[in-house]
């Protein structure tokens, strides 16, 4: 997140030495682990060893692949009881907040219950993702897009547009697309920015088609007037 990459084990393994190397404690963020494409599979980070999961603390939640954020339901869990202790005297209890039973349930039911469910959810996202690459390739190919391995996310990069402003700013003006903008990840990132393909085909379709139209549009201007692209 946001590039959409699902880690090896390898690439794990060399996180977990560096943060044993240099006595880090690890935030995994798994919020996303459910939705996973093209048969990967998603490790959790405390997986990989006990001396790992000591200094590891797993945030996930249900309510990114299950469509329920107002819920608002989070889980924390901590490698180690000092771990949490430690948690506990860093960050005052009116900053955490707590879950409602309305929360609980449905996080346990999403959980528990609905296999079936997210199964259909992650083939419709898989399609959208293949539907938006698809697109970009034939109708922009100046925008580099890599396939995402998981999450709903896709990150654009619209530098060889030459844009005369940050991406984010530029479709929001003349595409009436919201975008996520890039310098929210990184400040030298303006002219990138995160697509959420998460929603119907035809809506999807009408996002594309705004953006793809304001960047031809661009380019035929600029070429008007000279200016190379």
């Amino acid at each position: 997140n946001p590039t959409g990459r699902v880690f090896e084990h390898a690439e794990l393994s060399t996180i977990a030495r560096l943060a044993i190397e240099h006595d880090l404690i690890v935030v995994a963020d798994e919020i996303h682990s459910d939705l996973i494409y093209d048969g990967r599979r998603h490790i959790p980070f405390a997986t990989l060893s006990a001396e790992i999961a000591a200094r590891t603390v797993t945030i996930t939640s249900a309510t990114k692949s299950f469509n329920i954020p107002g819920l608002r339901c989070g889980v924390m869990h901590f490698g180690t009881p000092e771990l949490r202790e430690r948690f506990a005297r860093t960050i005052p209890s009116r900053l955490v907040g707590g879950c409602s039973g309305l929360g609980i349930d449905a996080t346990i039911a999403a959980w528990t219950l609905s296999d079936d469910w997210l199964d259909a959810v992650t083939a419709h996202l898989t399609a959208a993702r293949n539907h938006l690459i698809e697109v970009l390739r034939a109708e922009l190919p100046q925008v580099r897009c890599h396939a995402p391995e998981g999450t709903y996310l896709a990150w654009l990069d619209f530098r060889e547009l030459h844009l005369d402003k940050p991406a984010f700013q530029f479709f929001h003006d003349r595409a009436r697309v919201a975008l996520s903008p890039g310098e929210n990840f990184h400040p030298d990132c303006a002219q990138f920015a995160r697509l959420n393909f998460a929603t119907s085909m035809p809506i999807l379709d009408r996002i594309l088609e705004r953006i793809v139209s304001a960047a031809k549009s661009a380019a035929r201007g600029a070429a008007r007037h000279g200016v190379s692209r």
